[in-house]
């Protein structure tokens, strides 16, 4: 988690974190991840496959897509 911060700042507490994903609206989630995937296939950001020149993918706990 270090790197995802940067130096000095505060990580935030396990129990924070579980709290939070325990009331967070999944629903919600899937509905603005479509809207955003959705406008990048339409401002053609992607480019043989990658972004950028990125590959990317997404890990959900369950499979990749």
């Amino acid at each position: 988690m270090n790197k995802l911060f940067p130096s000095g700042t505060r990580l935030p507490l396990v129990d924070t974190i579980r709290d939070t994903l325990k009331v967070i609206d999944i629903k919600g989630l899937k509905e603005i991840n479509k809207c955003i995937i959705k406008k990048a296939v339409e401002n053609k950001v992607f480019e043989n496959g990658t972004i950028d020149g990125y590959t990317v993918v997404a890990i959900d706990g369950r499979k990749f897509f």
